[in-house]
């Protein structure tokens, strides 16, 4: 087992996972909009993608969908389509502030919202392919093992990652003064992730 390997794939997903991309802004805009709870509840959520995609990738459906480009057109489409839809219900309701009242149907809710912002788009799984091979650790493991096991620490630093985010993200906003203002940016925040995220999809 070549450990540095290990060490250089945990090193590079920690990297990776606090870049300021659309799935960190995402939790930061829900912690100010929704507080903690839902923030985290959400991370959960987009952290659980990261399982199936891992799983497609270990079985060769991802391969498989890529090699058949009518296939991922259409998942590209649907994908790119629930988030300008999301995009839009936001938008509606940018005026609507609602705090975050822990029960089981919103608790469900916000979980649905994360764990499908993730599977409906099939870039995560072409990213893992094109991650973990790099990463080869062991020379007598089967390839797709390897691949579960870097999937699964890539998901355990998500989580982590993610939930810290949350609770620094709520603390900052318990800090400032002009509540409104930071929650209408984060509307603004959230409604451009969903359209980045859209487009990204799409190209």
């Amino acid at each position: 087992m070549h450990i540095d390997v290990l060490i250089a794939f945990v090193v590079s997903s920690l990297a990776l996972t606090l870049s300021p991309g659309p799935d960190i802004l995402y939790v930061i805009s829900q912690s100010f909009i929704r507080g903690k709870k839902a923030a985290i509840i959400t991370s959960i959520g987009l952290t659980t993608g990261l399982l199936f995609h891992t799983f497609f990738v270990v079985v060769g459906l991802t391969l498989l969908v890529k090699e058949n480009e009518n296939i991922f057109m259409v998942m590209k489409i649907v994908g790119a389509a629930y988030f300008i839809y999301l995009a839009i219900m936001v938008f509606l309701k940018r005026n609507n502030k609602k705090i975050f009242k822990s029960n089981q149907n919103e608790n469900i809710d916000f979980f649905k919202k994360g764990l499908l912002m993730n599977l409906l788009n099939p870039k995560v799984s072409l990213f893992f392919i094109a991650l973990f091979p790099g990463f080869i650790f062991h020379d007598n493991l089967d390839p797709e093992i390897q691949f579960l096991i870097l999937g699964l620490i890539f998901w355990l630093q998500a989580n982590m990652i993610f939930v810290g985010v949350s609770i620094f993200s709520n603390k900052i906003n318990n800090m400032i003064s002009d509540d409104n203002f930071l929650i209408r940016v984060s509307y603004v925040i959230e409604i451009c992730v969903y359209i980045f995220i859209a487009i990204w999809i799409l190209k």
